[in-house]
């Protein structure tokens, strides 16, 4: 199976590390030009050259996607520099904070100023980043978002109420800007990744007061996933990839959970 990808232009938002990192890397090796960005520029510069080593171009661009106007800076300099944006992944979202993956609270626990760390990126970071790529899309009558969401947003738990609301405002949004944008030969889709073994986890350190109820939230979930184990991020980037190339030239306004049928909506 051909994806047909080779020389298009990506650009994955919080690809520095992780999921990003993987699916950015995922389109340099199917031959697609990529941009990277995340707020840390040291990694995403680390990661451009691993992707310029296998023989594509590939731009760096620090920018906080909840910033409307970084978010449009930064895709005028993609456009000055390749001329075009085929596809765009939003990816970027927040689960660290300071190196410690996010202790969410039960909702009647929480404060008005809990809520806007939640909401910021997963709404407006999708909505800015989106609202600057469909502009040279439409005008190319072409063009692929991926957005990635999670089966939070499809599926109740305790503590998620917030990640819950944005996750599954991002998967309403997707399905509203397929109906829109079909006219103009660009799709929308969403990928819901469920546990996934990131560096960063891995590296959470199990000494940590603060990690023993994220472990043990986590390998509850992975009881409850039929495959028994967690994801990997190579294997959410596959999807992403696909569904952003020719491959999938028929699809639009879906939804699809990468969880090891932990959910199955």
């Amino acid at each position: 199976m051909k994806l047909n990808i080779e020389r298009k232009v990506a650009v994955i938002t919080g690809a520095g590390q992780g999921i990003g990192r993987a699916t950015a890397l995922t389109f340099a090796h199917e031959k697609a030009n990529v941009v990277i960005n995340d707020i840390d520029i040291d990694s995403a510069n680390i990661v451009a050259e691993e992707a310029q080593s296998v023989g594509v171009q590939a731009l760096a661009v620090k920018a906080d996607v909840t910033e409307a106007d970084q978010v449009k800076d930064m895709v005028t300099v993609i456009l000055e520099r390749f001329g075009r944006l085929d596809i765009l992944v939003n990816n970027a979202g927040v689960f660290y904070i300071e190196g410690s993956p996010v202790i969410r609270k039960l909702f009647h626990e929480s404060t008005e100023h809990d809520w806007p760390g939640e909401l910021e990126i997963a709404l407006y970071g999708v909505l800015n980043c989106t609202r600057s790529a469909v502009e040279p899309m439409i005008q190319q009558k072409s063009g692929a978002i991926v957005n990635i969401a999670s089966d939070a947003g499809r599926a109740p738990s305790p503590k998620n109420a917030l990640y819950g609301m944005g996750k599954g405002g991002v998967i309403a949004f997707s399905r509203n800007l397929a109906s829109e944008l079909g006219n103009f030969g660009i799709r929308v889709n969403c990928v819901c990744p469920g546990p996934t073994k990131t560096p960063r986890i891995e590296a959470y350190g199990s000494g940590d007061p603060s990690a023993v109820e994220f472990y043990q939230a986590l390998e509850a979930m992975v009881k409850k996933t039929p495959l028994h184990r967690m994801g990997t991020s190579q294997e959410i980037a596959n999807v992403v990839v696909f569904l952003a190339s020719e491959a999938s030239s028929f699809i639009t306004g879906q939804t699809l959970s990468v969880n090891g049928g932990r959910i199955m909506p």
